[in-house]
């Protein structure tokens, strides 16, 4: 398969993985919203060290920036590698969609479990 042709400097090409960046977003806000609802009404910690830094600096909007900026780097990343292999740029959104899944489904599980074992009781 040829690599497709290279965008003149300033133009701006449609996106080649939208499905994968529009799940990739949904999940980066899942984790904000959860892990902030875990931190601030069921009084959890954050288990990522720069996260963790980011939200005692900066609050929320610390971990809104961190959160949205590393989602700006994955779909910037994606798209530059998919101008020569996009085989690995399809894989590498995919594989940015699964890994944001993780932290999600773990604080649906932590949320789950403590709502069917309530530590008051």
């Amino acid at each position: 398969m040829e690599p497709t042709p290279r965008p003149h400097f300033l133009a701006v090409p449609h996106l080649r993985f939208q499905n994968e960046y529009v799940w990739f977003l949904f999940l980066s806000a899942c984790d904000i919203m959860l892990t902030w609802y875990i931190l601030i009404r069921r009084g959890g910690e954050e288990v990522n060290p720069i996260a963790d830094m980011a939200i005692r600096h900066w609050g929320l909007w610390g971990a809104i920036g961190l959160k949205f900026s590393l989602v700006l780097f994955v779909v910037v990343a994606c798209e530059w590698i998919s101008r020569e292999r996009i085989i690995v740029a399809r894989r590498l959104a995919l594989a940015a969609v699964v890994i944001s899944a993780i932290p999600v489904l773990y604080s649906l599980s932590l949320l789950g479990w403590h709502w069917m074992y309530p530590l008051d009781a």
